[in-house]
């Protein structure tokens, strides 16, 4: 009587693996007739028959529904599911799937779901795997440069977290055979960095170069996103390392100046910086930025003449320079509204009589409009190169109100 049994169970579960089997084969035979009416399809399209193209690929989506359905049911199965062969099918359907537009409603994740079908088809039969590895690899390539234009789309589109995704899911795909996907990295990192995450950046970026991808836009990456990270120390070192490499780079050199600016530890580049300027003579921004520093009031390096002289160096080199005249005309009016402030604030009562405080405050006066008459020419200049900003206008009508040219505030105003 078991024995009996024994066969029955047997019997049975020979009839569930051979259902299974169909569900596998009516799979592959459903998207194969999807195909050719895709296929009729494409053959309708060019000849400008839209209508019956529309008709071809709706009888197709029916098809690969079916096939969905059948390759679903056999995925799940006990008897099926640990075939490569289901797999295979499973990652071909669900291609097809992604494949087509008019398809995207029967599943909106399908190559998700072929990345898990090559998976599964590496770890069940590594040498089915290799049989058909040319056709499956084809696929996961198909789906890395997707996923990588749809990041594109969305970094064009100013949506970096999205773009961030799709790229990430780029490498991921270009992971399942064994490649790695540089510039879906590159740009995941780039992303990273535009919407503050720092730490993800940093993380791509050193990837990146264990790896061995060695390029100065890498290392510029990995610095900024420790100066953001306030690791201060990381980026000093990688910008040793990545000058040692690229020496003339600038914009390694715009990293380290920015980085050093960022630390308050300006005066150990001042040497470099200047050699900057006077190796690459038709780049004056160095030149700019000597004057940026020397005219920070918060430096310990601070001297208005030797910001006036560097400012003055830049617009040799580039007689259209508007923010080296904009800035050098900056410094000199806040020079000279810091003095008339002094006199402002003078108490007369310090003094021995009012006469000897007029006499006081009137010097202070004369000396700070020596500063603003210093100023005047390179704000006008500023104004004749950037005529519409409101801020150069703004700063040109206060000097000529202060030095009683009424007729060319009044003329500025017209």
């Amino acid at each position: 009587m078991k024995k009996i049994l024994l066969t029955l169970t047997l019997a049975i579960l020979g009839q569930f693996v051979i259902a299974q089997n169909v569900q596998v084969q009516n799979a592959f035979n459903n998207q194969k007739s999807a195909q050719q009416y895709i296929d009729q399809a494409d053959a309708y399209k060019t000849q400008n028959k839209a209508d019956k193209a529309a008709k071809q690929m709706a009888n197709a989506k029916l098809m690969m529904q079916k096939a969905k359905a059948s390759i679903d049911a056999a995925s799940q199965h006990d008897a099926t599911m640990n075939q490569a062969k289901t797999w295979h099918y499973y990652a071909v359907i669900y291609y097809k799937i992604g494949a087509y537009p008019e398809f995207y409603d029967v599943d909106s994740d399908s190559y998700t779901k072929v990345l898990t079908a090559v998976d599964k088809i590496q770890q069940i039969d590594p040498k089915y795997y290799q049989q058909n590895g040319y056709e499956l690899s084809s696929y996961v390539k198909a789906i890395d440069n997707t996923f990588y234009q749809l990041g594109v789309d969305s970094f064009n589109n100013g949506n970096y977290e999205d773009a961030m995704a799709n790229f990430q899911k780029a490498n991921e795909a270009a992971a399942k055979i064994g490649a790695v996907d540089d510039a879906a990295l590159i740009n995941y990192a780039t992303c990273a960095i535009k919407v503050g995450k720092y730490a993800e950046a940093a993380q791509t970026y050193e990837m990146l170069i264990a790896q061995g991808y060695d390029d100065a836009s890498i290392y510029s990456g990995l610095i900024n996103a420790y100066r953001e990270l306030g690791q201060g120390e990381k980026s000093i070192e990688t910008i040793n390392t990545a000058r040692a490499k690229y020496p003339d780079d600038p914009q390694l050199v715009n990293d380290m100046i920015n980085t050093y600016l960022t630390l308050h530890r300006e005066a150990e580049i001042i040497d470099q910086i200047e050699a900057m300027a006077q190796k690459f003579t038709d780049q004056p921004v160095y030149y700019f930025i000597l004057g940026t520093i020397y005219g920070n009031k918060e430096s310990e390096l601070y001297s208005l003449d030797k910001a006036l002289e560097y400012y003055e160096k830049a617009i040799a080199e580039n007689a259209t320079y508007a923010d080296a005249y904009y800035n050098a005309g900056a410094l000199l009016i806040d020079k000279a509204s810091e003095i008339y402030q002094e006199a402002n604030d003078k108490d007369p009562k310090d003094y021995s009589n009012f006469n000897a405080y007029l006499k006081a405050t009137d010097e202070m006066a004369a000396e700070a409009k020596t500063y603003d008459e210093r100023a005047l020419p390179y704000v006008e200049k500023t104004y004749e190169l950037l005529p519409d900003d409101p801020a150069v206008k703004q700063a040109l009508r206060g000097i000529y109100a202060r030095l009683k040219m009424m007729d060319k505030a009044k003329a500025l105003d017209e």
